[in-house]
């Protein structure tokens, strides 16, 4: 099975944005943030999400996320063998 490419630009635009933003809006975050813009494994994203509890842009980065998971979504939740 194999992303579709509009739906991998789509979550890849959100996600970019929404990392972005948070790494220059939130010093407290930025490096975490730039280490999941850098090398988006799952890491680096847990620990920006951990970091995101109570956060004002936790929504943001959640909906960016979700974006990346319904992109993937077969492949991950498709078939198994």
């Amino acid at each position: 099975m194999v992303i579709r490419e509009s739906d991998r630009r789509l979550a890849v635009g959100a996600y970019r944005v929404a990392v972005g933003m948070i790494a220059q809006r939130d010093p407290t975050v930025a490096v975490l943030a730039s280490a999941a813009l850098e090398h988006p494994t799952p890491i680096t994203v847990r620990a920006l999400l951990t970091a995101g509890a109570g956060k004002a842009w936790l929504p943001m980065l959640l909906e960016a996320l979700a974006q990346v998971g319904v992109a993937g979504a077969e492949d991950v939740l498709g078939e198994q063998e």
